[in-house]
């Protein structure tokens, strides 16, 4: 009887080696998560534009959720109303001048944040799966899908970003928004997301270099699912059974 065209050890070796992480894979996804990290601070933290200490302004720091005042009067009012502390911009504290706080221009940063938030962690779903490499037979099947999927989401988020910082950068000292812009100045949630848009970049970058990577090794992984999940045949067989009698 013929022996079997494929050595038990052989497909233990690939399946071995298809559960490895390529180096590539590895620092891609440690680019992308470093960046999140940085989106999710940048998002939450009230510090995007912040007052020089010594000025005594009233206004004192703010975020994109956030503002911070002391002792702040808002002149268009016709009765004294002083504001005084950190409250968030949609709550009822600042529900007088919440129209004069969030600018169209705030409002387009505060969707693209968000917006960037929520595909930068999706990514990172699939970051993981590519990681841990499971479930394996489907990442198997479709792993240069599941990399270039991440590849978009991750070049997309580093964009949107982009835009953000642009927009916030070229329009927080506008005369008619707070008062005497010159004391203000960008602070560190705002390079926070600076940072988190060339963490975002660099890993788009890896992403489509192993989204290349996992193209030229779609064959082999096809014929390494069909050995390690061989799907049933005719006469109640499988595959595996079928290669062993040399009948395929």
């Amino acid at each position: 009887m013929p022996g079997s065209t494929y050595s038990q050890d052989t497909i233990e070796n690939e399946k071995i080696a298809a559960q490895r992480t390529s180096k590539t894979l590895f620092n891609a996804c440690v680019a992308g998560f470093i960046g999140g990290i940085l989106l999710l601070i940048s998002f939450c933290s009230p510090y995007w534009l912040q007052s020089w200490g010594d000025t005594a302004s009233p206004f004192l720091n703010m975020g994109l959720w956030e503002v911070c005042f002391f002792r702040f009067r808002f002149p268009k009012f016709q009765f004294d109303r002083l504001f005084t502390g950190c409250h968030a911009i949609w709550g009822d504290e600042y529900r007088l001048i919440r129209e004069w706080l969030r600018p169209w221009w705030l409002l387009l940063v505060q969707f693209f944040m968000a917006l960037c938030f929520t595909i930068s962690f999706i990514s990172q779903i699939f970051d993981v799966c590519l990681l841990l490499r499971w479930p394996l037979e489907r990442i198997l099947r479709f792993e240069w899908q599941v990399v270039y999927a991440s590849f978009i989401m991750k070049g997309l988020t580093a964009v949107l970003l982009f835009v953000a910082i642009c927009i916030f950068g070229s329009c927080c000292w506008d005369r008619g928004w707070l008062l005497y812009p010159n004391y203000n100045y960008v602070s560190w949630s705002y390079g926070f997301a600076c940072f988190a848009m060339i963490g975002h970049g660099i890993a788009c970058y890896l992403m489509y270099m192993e989204g290349r990577a996992a193209r030229e090794r779609k064959d082999r992984n096809m014929a390494l699912v069909m050995q390690m999940y061989p799907t049933p045949g005719l006469f109640e067989g499988s595959l595996s059974m079928y290669h062993g009698s040399q009948y395929i």
